[in-house]
């Protein structure tokens, strides 16, 4: 065999074997808009905007689920009278989530509130996804603002990350050592976002990538996959369109894992320890449980 047929050979299989897929193993019905899915312990949370999916909107219609492991709802308005909670984030048995201008803790084992932090002074209309910074602050994404907030739980206090290039209608967010990844909703009411990678020095962002998946779209949620790998949902369109598509940010390659799995509106996914990925899907009202092979 010729040497560069044999190159080629190799790279397309190289290509095939990190091309990640995902298959549904249960539906999960009977949610309202449902935005972010935490697995924590024995405990899946999802958090519901409301009735209609009105991210902006103080109605006192959001709720928090509580499901099993299996996918079994144990209480659906496990915590109630919200307003449109989205990101979730458990840290030492306390859920926190992000509901439009304020941040919320809820005790895990019995949903009593034990944290508050009103944000309505930064201005903060959309306040989205929530990731950790380190063992007592948090990073909340701020879509409606460009920013992202770094919140300290002992203090109850925030601040916000300095950016040399700041995100475009930042969504999902995580951060991985001295690195950040933002994916972005974009800008104009256009699907315009990106994805960008910064290099952190305390609260201080220098870009490092940026990275434009094709098809252009709204990104929402982001997860590791392992060895500089993510998996993105994708809205593209407000319509059963969405994609799970996978960056290798070494390489920019882009894939997609649910070519044969439409979703409509993909919001702020989960990949638990057991290698499930839970999957919110915003315009259906479901949520589903995957199983993934990276």
């Amino acid at each position: 065999m010729r040497p560069r047929l044999l190159a080629l050979l190799f790279f397309a299989f190289s290509i095939h074997a990190h091309a990640a897929t995902v298959r549904v193993e249960k539906t999960i019905s009977g949610f309202s808009s449902p935005e972010s899915v935490m697995v924590s312990g024995d405990d899946v949370f999802v958090s519901n905007v409301g009735v209609k999916p009105e991210p902006f909107e103080k109605d006192g219609d959001g709720f928090i689920s509580r499901l099993d492991r299996q996918g079994n709802v144990k209480a659906l308005k496990w915590v109630d009278k919200l307003n449109a909670p989205k990101g979730l984030l458990a840290v030492n048995g306390v859920l926190y989530v992000a509901d439009i201008d304020r941040v919320l803790g809820f005790r895990q084992r019995d949903g009593k509130r034990v944290f508050e932090l009103d944000m309505a002074a930064s201005g903060a209309r959309f306040l989205n996804a929530i990731a950790r910074y380190d063992n007592h602050r948090l990073l909340v994404s701020s879509t409606d603002l460009g920013k992202v907030f770094v919140i300290d739980l002992t203090s109850r206090s925030y601040g916000e990350i300095k950016f040399d290039t700041p995100p475009i209608g930042p969504n999902g967010l995580k951060k991985f050592g001295g690195r950040m990844i933002v994916v972005e909703w974009g800008g104009d009411n256009q699907a315009n976002g990106k994805v960008k990678t910064y290099l952190l020095d305390g609260f201080t962002a220098k870009l490092e990538k940026t990275f434009a998946p094709s098809p252009a779209g709204y990104f929402d949620g982001v997860v590791s996959l392992g060895a500089n790998r993510w998996l993105i949902s994708n809205w593209v369109k407000f319509e059963p369109a969405g994609l799970l598509q996978v960056l290798d940010a070494r390489t920019g390659q882009i894939s997609v894992a649910n070519e044969q799995i439409p979703l409509a509106g993909p919001a702020d996914l989960f990949l638990d320890d057991n290698g499930k990925l839970w999957v919110p899907a915003m315009l259906e009202g479901k949520v589903y449980r995957m199983s993934l092979r990276p």
